[in-house]
């Protein structure tokens, strides 16, 4: 199984089967809830790599997505459109489509000994827009 992420935004950033390690779907209530709340939090976690590339041979998309991270709030650019697909034998078995994604979460770690860097990147759809997500499966072979 791997999985691809694509993010259209001011610059286009994606990651491929080589780079993301592990992916998770969230989708949260507020604790304080006796109920299903209408304030529901949608979001996506992506573990990964960051391959270094010496003398520049490749662009890095980890440092856009660590650009991406840095940007305030009223920076119209802090909101992207995101699509997952999750690839298991060449085919395509799910996709979320977050049409309005901003970064929660972006962190890295660097390791001097393998010369190989992780990073963690948590994404969330604006929740007033939650109704625009997509949840894809179960597509035909």
């Amino acid at each position: 199984m791997g999985f691809r992420l694509k993010v259209d935004g001011d610059k286009a950033i994606e990651l491929n089967e080589t780079q993301i390690n592990n992916v998770e779907f969230l989708s949260t209530t507020p604790d304080a809830s006796n109920a299903r709340a209408t304030e529901l939090g949608l979001g996506i976690k992506v573990d990964g790599k960051i391959n270094f590339s010496l003398g520049a041979e490749q662009e890095d998309a980890t440092v856009e997505l660590a650009s991406w991270s840095v940007l305030p709030s009223d920076d119209a650019k802090c909101y992207r459109s995101v699509d997952l697909q999750v690839v298991n034998a060449g085919q395509v078995v799910r996709n979320y489509i977050f049409p309005h994604a901003y970064v929660l979460n972006y962190t890295e770690e660097l390791d001097d000994e393998e010369g190989v860097g992780k990073f963690v990147l948590v994404i969330r759809q604006k929740r007033d827009l939650n109704e625009k997500v997509e949840l894809k499966g179960g597509f035909e072979a």
